[in-house]
């Protein structure tokens, strides 16, 4: 003969019937609690998402703020703008630059440095807006297929502090972008950080306008002008962190772009090595 639970039930003395009676509310309650809070948490992260697909202004705070050190490949992802796999990032990187006949080495730790304006490093686009970490930095090995190494959040413009208060009569200086240009050593940015010292002049651009943007009436040079490739001290925006240097925005991300320098196999084989460095605009790139 076989019993339905309710009715073992009925056969147990009175004490042990409640506190069964009472286990099973209890259960009962914690699985329902359990369901509100996921549908609150999903319809949370729903309200999220859809903002930042509906603002564009939103999305890319989230692009910057979800940006991974090193990629692997990016999981966040909205409608707008669609993060790309890092082996895509390193061909558009490689295919440019071989589109523009400029120098790209190739083998094992031979380190390509690339700079890219108006892009985050998940390879999302954005609007440039001024005094802003929204450019990417990158490294990449081609062996023999282009490999991203890092990816780093950067800025390659001035900040407010110089774009308002330049250095030079002129306006504050930027790297000429597109362009790629041989003109860094590993050395120490006003003695105190390990970056990548300008020892050769590059084509700049002044910001005669003071506006923190390109525009018709600026002054171009080709000048030695201390353009070190440095750290920008974790500081949310750029202001006073370059007055045209390009730099990466996270003292360990700096840290960890240098490290990778320094193993380069010619960098080993001499410390003097000049490294080129590869500015691109994220109009150029295709994917």
């Amino acid at each position: 003969m076989s019993f339905q639970p309710e009715e073992l039930l009925k056969h147990l003395p009175i004490e042990i019937q409640y506190q069964e009676i009472k286990a099973s509310e209890e259960a009962y309650r914690k699985f329902r609690l359990s369901q509100a809070r996921g549908r609150i948490c999903c319809f949370g992260v729903s309200l999220v998402m859809a903002i930042a697909i509906l603002h564009p202004s939103v999305n890319q705070w989230f692009e910057a703020k979800f940006q991974l050190n090193r990629i692997a490949g990016i999981s966040f992802s909205t409608s707008l703008n669609q993060p790309k796999e890092a082996s895509e990032i390193a061909v558009a990187l490689v295919d440019y630059a071989r589109s523009q006949n400029w120098e790209v080495r190739t083998g094992e730790r031979r380190y390509n440095v690339f700079y890219v304006q108006g892009m985050f490093p998940s390879g999302a686009s954005n609007n440039n807006t001024p005094n802003q970490f929204n450019d990417s930095r990158f490294l990449v090995e081609v062996n023999p297929t282009p490999r991203l190494i890092g990816a780093w959040e950067a800025s390659i413009e001035p900040g407010n502090h110089y774009t308002k208060q330049p250095m030079n009569s002129d306006g504050a200086a930027q790297i000429q972008v597109p362009g790629q240009y041989k003109a860094w050593r590993i050395g120490k940015h006003k003695g105190r950080e390990i970056a990548l010292v300008q020892v050769a002049p590059v084509n700049i651009i002044r910001d005669f306008n003071r506006n923190g943007k390109v525009d018709e009436g600026d002054k171009q040079e080709y000048s030695l002008i201390g353009a070190n490739q440095h750290s920008g001290s974790d500081q949310k925006f750029v202001d006073n962190a370059s007055a045209g240097c390009p730099v990466g925005r996270t003292s360990v991300g700096h840290q960890e772009f240098m490290s990778y320098l320094q193993q380069d196999i010619d960098y080993q084989a001499d410390n003097n090595f000049i490294f080129s460095t590869t500015f691109i605009s994220a109009k150029n790139l295709i994917f």
